[in-house]
């Protein structure tokens, strides 16, 4: 079921947030090409990265000779789809900017991919992920490390939800709408306001009512023992995301301590429940808890590393990973299209 079949992305983009949104327009069904420049000219993904090896094509294009712009802007009059990720301006001043290309494709959906947006006082400013979570709010609500500093991020959230996702839906929308009416469409997506979308119950709740949360002030970042993470006896960890009641006195009873479940949001108890959480937790390994308590509506889920995610039972029988293989460094396997209504 290839719902994006029959549609052609030009992508001008070598990483970040856009070439997260072309992979994913790539597993959705859609045909990707990538635009790149004379060999080092610019910086290029790694051979394992944005899913290489399954379907997208390249070519080169010296964009800033006449010949190669007119090669370029001859691509365009059959792409459904031009994706960019230069500094607001930059596309414009090559000669590939909307309007250049919608003057010999009307029909194309054209989106700019930058940290900040086109336009605005942060515009021109450079980035990369830390940054756009930085000013989305995302760190300031973060865990802390032992500096009182907000911890890093062990995943880059900006580029391949802020910013790749958000592209990606952003561009199907726009299909869509062209279906509808014959228009093409002018996306302009900043990775940052991205962010922002994720965060917005924080940043609505502080709206609405002035409360603003950090780190371990509310429920969802780690004031309550019901909704934490805890080290086992083989010194691996546990999540615990026992939001409900019924799944809080659930986890009580299985852990031997139901007299606790009826303080779940007493802010009083919370050091004398997650005390007792620790003390019982590790008595068992972290697999042995998992096996346990999984089944038994408790809401919690082993801690992974990136090496057992890959070699997860629930994943695998998912189809989560495929085969994939590279001219020089032969075959292996990568994450694989897991968005619901792509391709596997």
């Amino acid at each position: 079921m290839a719902l994006l079949g029959g549609v052609s992305v030009l992508d001008l983009s070598t990483v970040g947030p856009a070439s997260r949104c072309t992979a994913a327009l790539r597993d959705l069904g859609a045909t990707v090409t990538k635009v790149l420049g004379p060999e080092g000219t610019q910086i290029e993904p790694p051979f394992f990265a944005y899913g290489a090896g399954r379907g997208m094509t390249s070519v080169r294009i010296d964009l800033k000779s006449e010949a190669g712009l007119r090669e370029f802007l001859e691509l365009c009059e059959t792409a459904d789809v031009v994706v960019e990720s230069y500094r607001p301006g930059v596309a414009a001043r090559l000669g590939i900017g909307y309007e250049a290309v919608r003057d010999v494709n009307p029909l194309v959906v054209y989106a700019s991919s930058s940290g900040y947006g086109q336009d605005g006082p942060y515009a021109q400013w450079a980035g990369h992920d830390l940054n756009y979570l930085a000013v989305g709010g995302f760190l300031g609500a973060q865990g802390r490390r032992a500096d009182g500093g907000p911890a890093i991020p062990g995943a880059t959230i900006a580029d391949g939800a802020g910013g790749g996702l958000h592209a990606s839906l952003s561009i199907c929308a726009a299909l869509f709408h062209r279906e509808r009416t014959g228009r093409g469409a002018y996306l302009d997506v900043s990775t940052t306001e991205g962010v922002l979308h994720l965060m917005a119950l924080f940043v609505d709740e502080y709206l609405a009512t002035g409360a603003e949360t950090g780190p371990g002030t509310s429920l969802l970042t780690g004031k309550y023992a019901c909704y934490d993470v805890y080290e086992c006896a083989d010194g691996k960890w546990l999540s615990v995301g026992a939001i409900e009641p019924a799944f809080f006195a659930n986890l009580c009873r299985a852990l031997g301590r139901a007299e606790l479940a009826e303080h779940q949001m007493d802010d009083d108890r919370q050091d004398e429940i997650r005390a007792a959480f620790r003390e019982v937790f590790m008595g068992k390994a972290r697999d042995e808890w998992v096996a346990e308590l999984a089944p038994a509506n408790t809401c919690v889920a082993p801690v992974f590393s990136i090496a057992e995610v890959t070699r997860d039972e629930h994943l695998a029988a998912r189809g989560a990973f495929v085969e994939t293989s590279h001219p020089e460094h032969g075959s292996f396997r990568q994450v694989g299209p897991v968005l619901a209504g792509s391709e596997r």
